[in-house]
């Protein structure tokens, strides 16, 4: 009887050593190549001559080989391609039909794409790539998997069924020169989004979050109920929370008041579906060129806009971090399977009892995610759900899994280790050598203006009127002030004075305290009449919610102090 649960010995093949009994795997292999120049080379800036080569051959020689030992592919997701590293970053849009994902599309373009219908009734009826070209044209399902130029040939597992449901429309447009945007048929409820498709719609939905750089889900306000089918596809995404953005469209139509209570609702809905402790954040507007229904929200409409647009445009300057981070995420779940694939294999009989032993462990995969975890030094959270594992594993044969390859492991371990993080150190010298520039998305493109404005750097809605307060005071304005605070022989007031007169702002005294400096500018501890009325000046700039600058510029100095500012800054010298 004892014979039906001994471990097996070691087979050919198998490892031995600290990998055969249990002990965490050591970097210090991978890390005194690295620092003897073995790796990769002295110098892999030179060998790769870009991040998206470097990234397409470390997957190959590095990571691909034990996915390939230990059935990544059928357990998650299909190999990538060389087209998933060099492809543009894409934005997948989903929702419930009628919530305006072809409306939103054809809003950011500013045209229709090829095959565009839009409608009350659920009409998108098929994924749509929407990819730059340098004519309209319509590619089929079939013939866009086949493009290898394009991350789209996996997709072709999915099947006929499917790919009669897929194609792409190529169109010229500058924003499509930055990214590329996939529709989705609207969310059905019923029967009719499981059975009446003819595929898997969850799983496509999947596949596209895992490659995409961002994921709007996009919900109308009168229709904030989630559907259990659109429950489904929402978890369908999960392991992608942080690409997903929430979009309360068409919000113009209803009144301050009921918008309040939508968003309240739509909050409670997300709460029982997206799991997470921190709350989503949701950009709330109409997204499309129509005129405004209710002319009391154009203020929050612009600033959500602004946000929505500022995230879109700046996703080429994102994808390489994206791409690489994605990689690090897929690299350490391929270690993780492949330790758990290894536990199981070595577990089993050597003789009899292969069926009961194999059940046994499958019953218990939680217990041995804990056996591993502690062994290996992993954490618990990159190990998969283990309600899909069992499913898998179920109907596999434990016995025709392949040990652990130490080198394999080595390399993998090295590339988390070493050449990622590399990589990474290497995209903002690129970047800024190959001019990486923002998606050009029209609705916050160009200069800012008082209705858009892009924000980066630091700039905001109020800062697009800031050149109108760098200029000098007006001195006059602040006279009568300035007198009534009395004033001494010199003709300056006493920080004391000023103090009681600049706290009526309410400004937090930090703010007064770089205020003070800025418009004392002979820093002798008093005020004169220019001195004042600047200091009065950034006060006003404060109150209207602009920043202040880190120092005075030239340009708002008062006529008066002019002189006074170089002698200052040499005496403090």
């Amino acid at each position: 009887a004892a014979l039906l649960h001994l471990p097996s010995p070691p087979r050919v093949g198998e490892p031995s050593g600290a990998f055969a009994v249990g002990q965490p795997p050591t970097r210090c292999a991978a890390m005194l190549d690295w620092l003897h120049g073995q790796t990769l080379g002295a110098d892999d800036r030179q060998v790769y001559g870009s991040v998206t080569e470097g990234l397409q051959r470390l997957y190959r020689e590095k990571l691909l080989p034990i996915e390939r030992d230990h059935l990544f592919h059928q357990f998650y997701s299909p190999e990538l391609t060389d087209a998933d590293f060099s492809s543009a970053p894409m934005v997948l849009l989903m929702g419930q039909y009628s919530t305006g994902k072809s409306t939103f599309i054809r809003h950011l373009l500013q045209r229709d794409y090829p095959g565009l219908r839009i409608g009350p009734e659920p009409t998108t009826d098929k994924f749509v790539c929407v990819l730059h070209g340098e004519t309209d044209s319509v590619t089929p399902g079939n013939a866009l998997v086949v493009d290898n130029s394009l991350p789209f040939t996996q997709l072709s597992h999915f099947g006929n069924a499917f790919l009669s449901r897929l194609e792409g429309a190529r169109l010229p447009s500058p924003v499509l020169e930055g990214i590329t945007l996939i529709d989705t048929p609207g969310v059905l409820s019923g029967e009719k989004q499981r059975i009446k498709r003819g595929y898997e719609f969850e799983s496509v939905v999947k596949w596209f979050a895992d490659r995409v750089d961002m994921i709007l889900l996009l919900f109308d306000v009168s229709k904030l109920d989630i559907s259990d089918e659109f429950r489904r596809v929402i978890l369908a995404a999960r392991g992608n929370d942080h690409k997903i953005h929430i979009v309360l469209n068409k919000a113009d139509g209803v009144t301050t008041q009921q918008l309040m209570r939508v968003y309240g609702a739509l909050m409670w809905s997300l709460g029982k579906v997206v799991d997470t402790p921190e709350v989503s954040r949701v950009y709330v507007g109409s997204f499309w060129d129509e005129p405004l229904k209710n002319e009391n929200l154009r203020e929050l409409f612009e600033m959500e806009e602004n946000d929505l647009y500022t995230r879109i445009a700046q996703l080429p300057r994102t994808a390489s971090v994206r791409k690489v981070n994605d990689l690090i995420k897929r690299a350490r779940l391929a270690k993780v399977h492949a330790f758990l694939l290894d536990h199981l294999y070595n577990n089993m009989p050597w003789m009899f009892g292969h069926a009961k032993e194999q059940e046994r462990m499958v019953r218990e995969l939680p217990s041995i995610y804990q056996e591993i975890a502690m062994q290996r030094g992993l954490p618990l959270g990159d190990f998969p759900d283990p309600k899909m594992m069992q499913m898998h594993l179920a109907p596999m044969d434990f016995t025709t899994f392949k040990p652990l390859d130490v080198e394999k492991l080595e390399a993998l371990e090295s590339l988390l280790s070493v050449d990622l993080p590399r990589l990474l150190q290497q995209i903002p010298e690129e970047q800024a050598a190959q001019g990486v520039v923002a998606a050009p998305v029209l609705q916050v493109g160009g200069l800012a203006s008082p209705f858009a404005v892009m924000k980066i750097g630091g700039a905001s809605e109020a800062s697009v009127f800031q050149a109108g307060w760098l200029v000098p005071p007006d001195l006059q304005a602040y006279a009568n002030e300035f007198e009534a605070l009395g004033p001494n022989s010199a003709g300056k007031v006493s920080g004391q004075q000023a103090r009681d007169k600049l706290v009526e702002s309410k400004l937090p005294s930090n703010v007064l305290h770089r205020i003070w400096a800025l418009s004392d500018v002979d820093q002798d501890g008093s005020l004169t009449l220019a001195e004042y009325a600047l200091a009065r000046h950034l006060v006003e700039m404060k109150l209207n919610g602009q920043d202040l600058p880190a120092s005075l510029p030239p340009e708002m100095l008062p006529e008066e102090l002019s002189q006074l500012r170089p002698a200052a800054s040499s005496e403090s010298g």
